[in-house]
């Protein structure tokens, strides 16, 4: 069981193009596309008549003709021409999924179209910002249930042992972590005081010397998980105290 009324990450937004593909999105078929605008499209990649998928139809502008037998659907999965008589069936129509891009992503809304709001989607601090950097990486494509993975995201006490030499450091073992439940999800953060940076980020924080540490795993509902590392020179101001941090954050769903 999923739940449905929430936003998924369905693809990268450079995946989808003007060219009718299927994606799998909760056990869900969805032919999805580009509009000549640029403009997302999903539907359920099944025509209502013999259940041909969609997506080994064509792109006719911008509506889309099943290979099967020609009903052609417009944006909104609704049939707009049938051959033959030219009669248009009353239930031929497919379900269509509000589509949104955000973080070089595109968002699907599984649940009813009438409650998709895009301002729900999580904001990330700093993403915009010029002169910070955007470094993306590849997928990873995990054979579990994703509830497994937010798990891991939101452990930060295996780094200790499993990360040994690239994100660990003799504060991970020890210090107490502060576990807040919100509306929306879970936060488990610590600040780790004036202590030697870790392998990996010795190389990219840019200063010499101890450092102060905030590690920040936040799991959002359905499945997201938001991670944040901070890194200032080790100084009197305390976990709570004004500084400006040198931060690396992470999406991953």
């Amino acid at each position: 069981m999923f739940l449905k009324n929430a936003w998924y990450v369905a693809a990268w937004d450079h995946e989808i193009t003007r060219d009718l593909q299927q994606i799998t999105v909760l056990g869900e078929k969805i032919c999805v596309f580009r509009l000549e605008s640029g403009y997302l499209v999903g539907l359920g990649d099944a025509c209502p008549h013999r259940k041909l998928p969609l997506s080994k139809g064509r792109i006719k502008g911008d509506h889309v003709e099943c290979g099967y037998h020609g009903l052609t659907f417009d944006c909104a999965g609704q049939c707009v021409w049938a051959p033959g008589t030219g009669r248009i069936p009353s239930e031929a129509r497919v379900h269509a999924y509000p589509l949104h891009e955000k973080y070089g992503l595109v968002w699907i809304w599984m649940g009813n179209p009438a409650l998709a709001d895009a301002s729900e989607i999580f904001e990330i601090e700093n993403y915009d910002q010029p002169d910070w950097g955007i470094n993306r990486g590849a997928a990873m494509e995990l054979d579990c249930n994703c509830l497994l993975m937010c798990d891991n995201l939101l452990d930060p006490t295996h780094v200790a042992w499993v990360h040994e030499g690239s994100f660990a450091s003799a504060a991970t073992k020890d210090t107490p972590l502060r576990v807040t439940k919100t509306d929306s999800g879970v936060i488990l953060r610590r600040w780790m005081m004036d202590h030697e940076p870790a392998p990996f980020y010795k190389k990219v924080i840019g200063f010499q010397g101890n450092c102060d540490r905030l590690q920040h795993y936040e799991v959002r509902y359905p499945s997201h998980a938001l991670t944040r590392a901070v890194f200032t020179p080790a100084g009197p101001c305390g976990p709570d105290g004004p500084r400006r941090p040198l931060s690396w954050t992470a999406i991953i769903s």
